[in-house]
């Protein structure tokens, strides 16, 4: 059965419980140490301290003693009240004031009872020998600033990852300072009881914490994964134990003295506890020297190295000073050099949380040498920098103001003094000491700088580029180069998926691109990295220990992509659209993280980059969308040359008439057909078709209707309704099946002028007749049947007529009858008509340029979609 893990809201909400209850402890305690430090004249000094169990006093002060009070007595009443415990005294010490007296009613080892009044005296300001400021200065680092900053790191990182398990142990252990440190003060009531309660809860927390970090952190200890109960052996009694104890913290502060059986069994759980704590250090101790030789990767020691040698300097320098010390003597606070001692054991300890969060927030580890040796020689370089601002500060101070406050009366050159001291120590600090800031961070960082000036560089160079391939390997290499990065992949969109296509460092496999040409290094577009980088538009880093979302919701294929390259950073290639490409990154050689300084160098160099490739991409496609148009181009030209050369080159010579033809295609070539030719019996074949569509397909087909008519007039057929079905038969054979054709064929004989004609489909010729009376006739030959491609068989209709001196016959197509103009206002047959009958008794050359003219006057300049083509035999008179 799968385990169902919490929901991140549902732990945020605790979370919040729990910054509500360690921040409202930290700021309470705080308000009264403060309280009691700076207004110490109005609290008074415990006059002695009792066991909290037996109620037996075990220390007292010189203001106890002098009104009779000793060690063993038993404290039975205070002011007359019975003594209730530690709620009681409470009270007292925040309400009595110095100078009031407290009346102490005990009873003496020897079971005499007696009553002590005891003058209360002021609280001790500080420590005999201790300046103020410097114990005010350590109260403030120790039990306010340093407490706090580690609930702030506390909680930030269990915010940031509620789902960690190790997050919510760091934040215990970061809550230990603001417990030990900030103790409950002067609460009273049920302030008193909250506050009381969140002590000792953390207080019995802490060790368990610490062990179960052993444990888990930065993973699993392969002693826990044989022996999984050896943890649970230790804090099952714990727990069992706090569940006893905490009646007895409850008998101690409200209901004292606790009865003496149930006390003593609590005494003796409480032993137990202290050694089972004392345990759960140990095991502490021996899960993480364990894991020091067994972790699985080198980052997981450095961290594990670091968290050792914080944990023994924090936690090793608070045993020595508050557990060892103390057998030696050296625990009197009294003394100036025992204060001193307890405050640098103090804050020697905040290096143990400090280094709590620096092993778990870090994605990469530093060794300790390293932080060790750079650590100290940038903090020994700073303060000698501050050093030399202060001696030059200095030495123009005295020079220059001292002897202008030791005069009665300034003097101009006094002001002018005054002058260049301000202008020497404003450019002190604005200009030297910031040359000298920049010049020891260079020193000290030197790779970062150097990077940064170089991905500046690169990002800059990369817009020159204009081709793919060379780009891809200017970039893979400086980046190699730049951040000592030994596995650079970068990978581009072809379609919906992302090919490796530069690399630097990455293992294709035993065969050498085997892997590559298996597809097995192609990303989808629907990967879940792709899909975050397209989405967020940010580096993603990508730590296997502690991953982020879109890690885990990876498929099986795709982690084993990832693990191919040995990513550890992904950088989006962003177009101005979408996403062209992936950069991935492997771990540095130092093993360090990629800092915030290196995500946003790397990720200017990686959108400018994306840029280059959108440009480069562009710019080639451009290229080839040219040639492939160059290519179209001259395919269409030699297509129009091929059909101008099936148009009629030269018109036949007819007796008693002329004739003329032209065509204009819409595009370079067209569907419209014309043609002219002389029979072997003597007669002129005239022939005009407009085939369905426009450019190379109707050409085609054109070129096919050609053929096909040429074919069947060979044995001078008579019968023009079979010649048609023949036509149609073979253009339907030979053209799909939506394609198909006008046409008109006619045979002329000029000895009897009788012309015999057949239609199919076309817009009916046109005869002007000139009548008897001046007007004029306009005889339409529309006998005929269906267009010629379109059905197997198809019934025409043939037709014969005999022509007159001085008739005009106009074989046309509809893009010389349809001719639009702007407004798609047609040309249309009337006007047509009109046109040749104001030329009629030309020549049909000129008739047929006229008619030209006269729909291009019409059109004016509108371009036409449709092509136009006019054939004109003109009868002499």
């Amino acid at each position: 059965m799968k385990t169902r893990n919490p929901s991140p809201n549902l732990l945020r909400a605790l979370l919040a419980v729990y910054v509500l209850a360690s921040f409202s402890f930290w700021l309470t305690g705080v308000i009264d140490m403060w309280d009691g430090d700076l207004h110490w004249n109005r609290h008074i000094q415990a006059p002695f301290s009792c066991d909290d169990d037996s109620l037996k006093i075990d220390e007292v002060r010189p203001e106890a003693k002098s009104a009779g009070l000793a060690t063993g007595f038993r404290v039975t009443g205070l002011n007359g009240a019975p003594n209730t415990g530690k709620s009681q005294w409470a009270e007292i010490v925040s309400e009595e004031h110095p100078g009031d007296t407290l009346d102490v009613e005990f009873v003496r080892p020897d079971g005499s009872s007696g009553m002590a009044t005891v003058t209360l005296v002021t609280k001790r300001r500080s420590p005999s020998g201790i300046s103020v400021w410097a114990v005010r200065s350590q109260r403030f680092l120790m039990s306010s600033l340093l407490p706090l900053i580690c609930l702030l790191i506390g909680y930030w990182v269990v915010f940031s990852k509620p789902l960690l398990r190790n997050a919510w142990l760091l934040l215990v252990l970061l809550t230990a300072p603001s417990v030990i440190w900030v103790n409950i003060g002067y609460a009273t009531g049920l302030g008193l009881a909250l506050r009381a309660f969140w002590y000792n809860l953390l207080q019995m927390a802490i060790a368990p914490a610490l062990m179960f970090f052993g444990v888990y952190f930065p993973e699993r200890s392969r002693i826990d994964q044989r022996l999984p109960w050896i943890k649970w052996l230790v804090v099952g009694p714990i727990l069992i134990g706090a569940v006893a104890l905490f009646p007895l913290l409850y008998l101690e502060y409200f209901a004292a003295p606790p009865n003496p059986a149930f006390a003593g069994i609590c005494q003796q759980i409480e032993k137990m506890i202290n050694a089972l704590n004392l345990a759960c250090v140990i095991l502490y101790l021996i899960f993480t020297l364990d894991k020091l030789r067994s972790a699985s990767t080198e980052d997981a020691r450095r961290r594990l190295r670091v968290l050792t040698t914080g944990m023994f300097i924090g936690v090793g320098s608070l045993l020595f000073v508050f557990v060892l010390l103390p057998h030696f003597g050296i625990d009197n606070s009294d003394r100036p050099v025992d204060f001193w001692i307890r405050t640098a054991g103090s804050i020697l300890f905040t290096i143990a949380p400090f280094t709590l969060a620096y092993v778990v927030l870090v994605q990469r580890a530093m060794d300790v040498r390293v932080i060790v040796r750079t650590g100290t020689r940038y903090l020994l370089a700073k303060a000698f920098l501050y050093v030399v601002q202060s001696a030059l500060i200095f030495l123009a101070t005295w020079l220059l103001l001292l002897p202008i406050f030791s005069k009665k009366q300034s003097t101009a050159s006094d002001v002018a003094a005054g002058a260049v001291f301000l202008m020497l120590v404003v450019g002190l600090r604005l200009g030297l000491a910031k040359r000298a800031q920049d010049w020891i961070d260079r020193r000290f960082f030197r790779e970062a700088y150097n990077a940064e000036v170089v991905l500046n560089e690169l990002s800059d160079e990369v817009r020159r580029f204009t081709e793919t391939a060379p780009l891809l390997e200017t970039v893979v290499r400086r980046v190699a180069e730049t951040l000592h990065v030994d596995q650079v992949a970068m990978l581009l969109r072809r379609g919906e998926f992302f090919h490796l296509q530069q690399s630097i460092g990455v293992s294709f496999g035993s065969n050498g691109t085997a892997m590559l040409n298996a597809g097995a290094l192609v990303l989808p577009a629907q990967a879940s990295a792709v899909r975050y980088l397209a989405s967020t538009n940010e580096p993603a880093r990508l730590y296997r220990d502690d991953p982020d979302a879109w890690y885990l919701m990876a498929g099986m294929s795709e982690r084993q992509f990832l693990d191919t390259i040995n990513a550890e950073l992904l950088l989006p290639l962003p177009g101005r659209n979408r996403l062209m490409g992936v950069m991935a990154l492997g771990p540095k050689r130092s093993e360090a993280a990629y800092t915030q300084a290196d995500l946003h160098m790397l990720q200017t160099v990686a959108t400018q980059t994306g840029l280059a490739i959108e440009i480069s991409e562009l710019a080639r496609s451009l290229a080839t969308e040219a040639a492939q148009r160059e290519r179209v181009n001259r395919e269409i030209e030699i297509a129009r040359e091929v059909q101008e050369r099936l148009f009629p080159q030269e018109m036949p010579q007819l007796p008693g008439a002329t004739i003329a033809g032209a065509c204009r295609p819409a595009l370079g070539v067209g569907g419209d057909y014309y043609d002219v030719f002389e029979l072997t019996d003597g007669r002129t074949g005239l022939a005009i078709g407009d085939v369905s569509g426009k450019g190379i397909a109707a050409a085609l087909l054109m070129a096919s209707l050609r053929a096909s008519l040429r074919g069947v007039t060979l044995d001078n057929p008579r019968d023009f309704a079979n010649l048609m079905d023949k036509v149609n038969r073979l253009v339907y054979e030979a053209s799909a099946s939506n394609r198909y054709a006008t046409f008109f064929f006619a045979a002329y004989d000029p000895k009897t002028r009788q012309l015999d004609c057949v239609n199919a489909g076309h817009n009916p010729p046109i005869i002007l007749r000139r009548r008897a009376d001046g007007g004029q006739d306009a005889i339409r030959l529309e006998a005929g049947g269906p267009v010629v491609g379109l059905l197997p068989v198809a019934p025409y209709t043939e037709e014969s007529i005999v022509l007159e001196p001085g008739d005009v016959l106009l074989l046309y197509t509809d893009g010389i009858s349809e001719a639009m103009t702007h407004e798609d206002e047609e040309w249309g047959e009337d006007r047509l008509i009109e046109a040749a009958s104001r030329v009629r008794e030309r020549p049909a050359t000129e008739i047929l340029v006229s008619i030209f003219e006269a729909a291009d006057r019409f059109t004016a300049g509108a371009p036409q979609h449709d092509d136009m083509t006019l054939l004109v035999l003109k009868l002499d008179d």
